[in-house]
């Protein structure tokens, strides 16, 4: 019996998240490669709290009744060195909240989904200038499917590198065996650095991974948040602008079974915390505070060094083990291999979408490269 062709759909209004949950949720099981970023649970929760002044833009195949890929985007404005820019692009804002981004597809459906996403957006020049995907890993399974459609249908495009490495780990050895492969000063470090933590007092790790396990002691959380680094800043968990998403992501989260809070206090004082999600046979390390009056006992390394032991000593180990985010020096601590990603630009053949490729990977190069043959010769 002959299967019906695939049909496709765009949805662009918020009641889309409930309509296509269970949809959703079932495709993401069956993808080998998908992170928790292009779940139904990350997107609703990231929209929910940062969507206003952007439009939704869910780009859906359908095989009879399933569904069968999907491409959690939006329509929105940015700007390019000083130009107002109308993109497509993934859910995402400027704070790289979503650090995988990626579509949701069965592999035997890749080519004609990303074909058909392609023509589509090409059918709607009208409310974009770019059509800005960012942070794409390179290693992605629609990474090379994706270029090659572009190449075959003769669209301008250009790549360009992110500073999000993403640094990882594949915990397949016990902790013993990991931590012997370290260098010697580093053991001798951490040593070092776990013996002061309790000479200094009290110590205790927890695992948060319930909502309400969260809600007795968010105030806590955000209490070492504001006293971060990060917290002085105004980018934290704690900050106003963000609590509304980590509320929402931690409740979906943990109704799932992803949220996994880990907690080091002092004497019965939280000093440092590290907010993760695992999801999908990986566990993503999103978001890091120590209290900075604490510094000197290194809460956050003592922290990270407690989890990875305990990720060595499980059983039923997560595949993958995420830093996330840029390879900062104190990663390297830990690992040495990383996924690169990158940012695909694709433009329409108007003028003002010409000028913004040759602003960004022509004029801005070149004066970049002359400053600094300026500052060289001082």
């Amino acid at each position: 019996m002959q299967q019906d062709s695939p049909r496709f759909e765009v949805f662009t209004e918020l009641g889309a998240f409930s309509t296509l949950k269970a949809a959703w949720e079932g495709l993401c099981d069956a993808v080998d490669d998908v992170t928790v970023f292009s779940s139904c649970a990350w997107c609703q929760s990231w929209w929910e709290a940062f969507g206003a002044g952007s439009k939704l833009h869910l780009f859906t195949m359908w095989q009879g009744d399933k569904l069968v890929g999907i491409a959690p985007l939006m329509a929105g404005k940015t700007s390019f060195h000083g130009l107002p820019v109308k993109t497509i692009g993934f859910i995402q804002d400027h704070q790289n909240h979503s650090l995988h981004n990626d579509f949701v597809v069965l592999p035997e459906y890749r080519k004609v989904f990303l074909q058909r996403l392609v023509q589509s957006l090409f059918e709607q020049t009208a409310i974009w200038d770019v059509l800005y995907f960012r942070n794409i890993a390179t290693l992605s399974e629609n990474y090379k499917p994706l270029s090659g459609v572009l190449d075959a249908a003769g669209r301008s495009w250009q790549q360009r590198a992110t500073p999000f490495d993403s640094p990882y780990l594949t915990p397949v050895e016990s902790w013993d065996e990991y931590f012997a492969k370290m260098t010697r000063i580093n053991r001798k470090n951490l040593k070092n650095l776990h013996n002061k933590m309790h000479k200094a007092g009290d110590v205790c790790v927890r695992n948060i991974r319930t909502w309400e396990e969260f809600q007795a002691c968010r105030e806590e959380l955000y209490e070492v948040a504001k006293n971060s680094w990060s917290g002085e800043r105004g980018v934290s968990i704690a900050a106003l602008n963000n609590r509304g998403f980590i509320e929402s992501l931690a409740r979906s989260a943990a109704d799932k079974g992803w949220l996994s809070i880990r907690t080091v206090s002092l004497d019965g004082k939280v000093i440092a915390l590290e907010f993760h999600l695992r999801a999908f046979g990986r566990e993503h390390a999103l978001y890091g505070h120590y209290h900075q009056e604490f510094a000197s006992l290194s809460p956050g390394t003592y922290l990270e060094m407690a989890i990875l032991r305990h990720i060595h000593a499980e059983e039923e180990t997560v595949q993958v083990y995420d830093f996330s985010g840029a390879f900062d020096s104190y990663k390297k601590r830990w690992t040495k291999t990383c996924v690169p990603h990158c940012d695909i630009l694709i433009f329409k053949d108007r003028v003002y979408s010409s000028y913004i490729k040759f602003q960004e990977f022509r004029l801005v190069p070149f004066l970049r490269e002359k400053l600094r043959a300026a500052q060289l010769l001082r």
